[in-house]
């Protein structure tokens, strides 16, 4: 499960907040892989702090850790297989798995942590398979990333209309949301979106055109 956003920005907070509530009461959605490339939340309890319940989480595979501390102590506490890839890779990484490819392949990572001679990419010792391999191409050698898990895409946009389109109008950034949607899509998943207000679609077609006017 893709979840998207930037810090706070573009954050599907009500969603995820009632996700967590659900599990609390029901003990269900379970054993999610929760994916996301930047730090979301606010390093206390907003965003993905949300869903870091045991149970809930099966696998975590992050580009930044920082503002998810009850998702850190999971990790930590060995609790959930746990991964931190660069931010990079994992943005490039949805538009290779929308694409249908097998994964990404990089030198972005070698001789680090990320490098699975060193130790891949893994928190923990929960964490046993390896996302990440050496290749070697052309007498050189890369990290190929293998394609994220994804069969839920969990955004956060401004107007919706009844097919399903969405605008980002009052969004202050796009950042993976198409191709994360994209990827849940054609991975014949679901895209999941927090919006502001529905339109029907003619209302949602002149939005673009009433905008120019304005200029």
């Amino acid at each position: 499960m893709l979840l998207g956003g930037f810090i706070g920005s573009v954050v599907p907070e009500a969603i995820e907040r009632a996700i967590g509530e659900r599990f609390a009461h029901c003990q269900h959605p379970k054993d999610l892989t929760l994916v996301f490339a930047a730090g979301q939340g606010d390093g206390k309890d907003r965003a993905v702090n949300h869903l870091a319940q045991q149970g809930l989480v099966k696998r975590a595979i992050g580009g930044h850790w920082g503002l998810v501390p009850k998702l850190q102590r999971l990790a930590v506490d060995n609790l959930i297989e746990a991964y931190n890839l660069p931010q990079g890779v994992i943005s490039h990484l949805l538009r290779d798995t929308a694409a249908g490819k097998p994964g990404t392949l990089s030198k972005v990572g070698l001789g680090t942590f990320v490098d699975p001679r060193v130790e891949g990419g893994k928190i923990n010792s929960a964490t046993q398979k390896d996302w990440v391999q050496v290749v070697e191409l052309l007498g050189e050698e890369y990290l190929f990333y293998q394609k994220l898990p994804l069969d839920v895409a969990i955004l956060r946009g401004t107007t919706a209309d009844e097919n399903g389109n969405i605008t980002m109008e009052d969004e202050c950034l796009i950042v993976e949301s198409l191709a994360a949607a994209q990827a849940a899509k054609n991975g014949g998943g679901k895209v999941i979106v927090q919006v502001k207000q529905v339109l029907n679609q003619v209302n949602l077609i002149l939005m673009p055109l009433k905008f120019l006017e304005s200029l």
